[in-house]
């Protein structure tokens, strides 16, 4: 019973990797992070592509002039690919360009073998050169796609000949080589997908930590600035609104001189804690530094950007501040001013910091008009 458990649970873990490496983040990531890679790879299975009228010459040194054009041709298309791939690494577009270059050379290598005499005898090795080289270039791609491509590939030359073309070649041989490859192959591309969502995992872990305030897992000012100019951008283009908010505690020096920078860290914690209850899932909340927090409202308007503000200013003010019970201090009372400002529909003139200096300019008003308030500039 323990091992069939143990069993589905591994499977579970494989069904859940398979899906994370095949995710859309992921594959933006690893074909931002891995293009410049696939790119320089392609480039030098170019070169080893013409390098190959070495073998020509050696095989066959009366007919290998007749194929030099043919190892061009080869050579240039896939220079082709690798300009396609350098400007968009990931996508339909570079999957086609892989399945076709890669075909193409492997068709019009048949051709050579035909061409050169001896060369269906000796060439049939060479087929595992550019068989090898494929998941060089497609280390953008995803792995499922790899697999593919590469079991397309091996299985290309039998259909060719099945369909009368390539009868010269000997497909014991070419299958003993090709299939004795294929598995170690597809396994190494699995080990290395491993490996690049470990460094993506990781590579998120440390942006997260650069982005977090350690003190209330709200973003920090440089989470915000990356994730509040993408909101602002969407809205712009959506014609939508941008609410901002600009959340300031009232009097919370005086916390610290009264109770403690203890207590105040504790404040901030469920201050942070209760005004995210109030926003929704798609707004950002953010410690813009000491008692200040900023809110982004995609999607809303002036009237229900006040609305929200509102409720946040009455579930800070409805009951004292008692922590999370594992200390002694006393329960504080403390309220918030909030300064409320929204970009204009359609617009993408506006600015992110344009648009956070407003909306504390507002603040600073409802401070003016007595604080545990709302104010817009006007």
């Amino acid at each position: 019973m323990t091992s069939a458990l143990a069993g589905h649970s591994r499977f579970q873990a494989a069904i859940q990797w398979l899906g994370t490496i095949h995710g859309a983040d992921y594959l933006a990531a690893k074909g931002r992070f891995l293009g410049p890679f696939s790119v320089v790879a392609t480039f030098i299975a170019a070169l080893f592509v013409f390098s190959n009228l070495a073998w020509d010459y050696a095989v066959d040194p009366e007919h290998a002039g007749d194929v030099v054009g043919m190892r061009l041709v080869q050579a240039l298309a896939v220079l082709l690919l690798a300009l396609v791939i350098r400007h968009r690494p990931t996508g339909p577009v570079a999957r086609i360009g892989m399945v076709l270059v890669a075909a193409f050379v492997q068709i019009s290598f048949i051709e050579i073998l035909r061409q050169l005499d001896g060369g269906a005898s000796y060439g049939i090795g060479a087929f595992l050169y550019f068989f090898i080289f494929v998941p060089f270039i497609g280390q953008a791609q995803s792995l499922r796609f790899n697999v593919l491509l590469l079991g397309f590939l091996a299985l290309l030359p039998n259909l060719l000949v099945l369909a009368g073309y390539g009868t010269h070649l000997d497909m014991r041989i070419y299958n003993a080589y090709v299939w004795m490859a294929y598995g170690p192959v597809a396994l190494i591309l699995t080990l290395i997908e491993h490996l690049v969502l470990r460094t993506y995992r990781e590579g998120l872990n440390l942006r997260q930590d650069a982005e977090t305030d350690p003190l209330t897992r709200a973003l920090n000012r440089r989470g915000l600035r990356r994730l509040g100019e993408s909101v602002l951008q969407r809205a712009a283009a959506g014609g939508r609104r941008l609410g901002v908010l600009f959340i300031d505690a009232d009097h919370f020096k005086a916390i610290n001189d009264r109770f403690g920078h203890h207590c105040g860290d504790r404040v901030l914690r469920e201050l942070s804690a209760r005004i995210e209850q109030c926003i929704r899932m798609e707004d950002v909340l953010a410690r813009f530094g000491g008692e200040e927090f900023v809110v982004l409202l995609p999607g809303v308007d002036a009237a229900r950007a006040q609305v929200i503000a509102e409720r946040i200013c009455g579930a800070v003010a409805e009951r004292p501040f008692t922590g999370d019970g594992n200390d002694d201090t006393d329960p504080v009372d403390i309220t918030v001013s909030i300064g409320l400002a929204t970009s204009t529909t359609g617009e993408a003139a506006d600015t992110l910091e344009a648009l956070i200096d407003q909306a504390d300019q507002a603040a600073y008003k409802a401070k003016l008009g007595g604080r545990n308030r709302v104010e817009v500039l006007a």
